[in-house]
């Protein structure tokens, strides 16, 4: 009966042993990224809000939420970065800094005046192995 079973035992060793194998937790990680070039520029995406006349919307702040798991993204922005990212109505979404490498995100930009949410959209952004990439949403919005 034991020499019967040793075929059997044999054969699921080794399919176990493969699975194990071929498994790998990193199968999205950097590793796929070592040997690609980049340039060095840095990306943001941003978002461009205007009124109904095309004149640029200054919002008192704004929030880029992971839809997902409800994660703050909000890039910061120097309280002088800010007076001009109102000025020109113009805010960042996410850059290059914002997620690693081959991750895909969907996030929610909302933009606030006077504490009331004014507008909000979606985005879904991913990354490949040097920067991110807008793969839908509107840049261009008007309040």
């Amino acid at each position: 009966m034991i020499k019967s079973m040793r075929p059997f035992l044999i054969i699921t060793s080794l399919f176990i042993a493969t699975l194990l194998i071929s498994c790998n937790n990193d199968d999205d990680s950097n590793s796929d990224c070592e040997n690609v070039p980049c340039t060095t520029e840095f990306i943001t995406i941003v978002i461009s809000i205007k009124d109904q006349n095309q004149n640029p919307v200054a919002l008192d702040s704004y929030e880029v939420i992971n839809i997902e798991t409800n994660e703050d993204m909000t890039i910061l922005l120097s309280a002088s970065g800010f007076e001009i990212a109102q000025q020109l109505g113009q805010y960042p979404l996410l850059d290059d800094g914002s997620l690693e490498a081959n991750q895909e995100r969907q996030v929610q930009f909302k933009g606030f005046i006077n504490n009331q949410e004014v507008i909000s959209s979606t985005y879904t952004v991913s990354t490949d192995c040097c920067h991110i990439n807008l793969v839908s949403g509107t840049v261009e919005l008007t309040l």
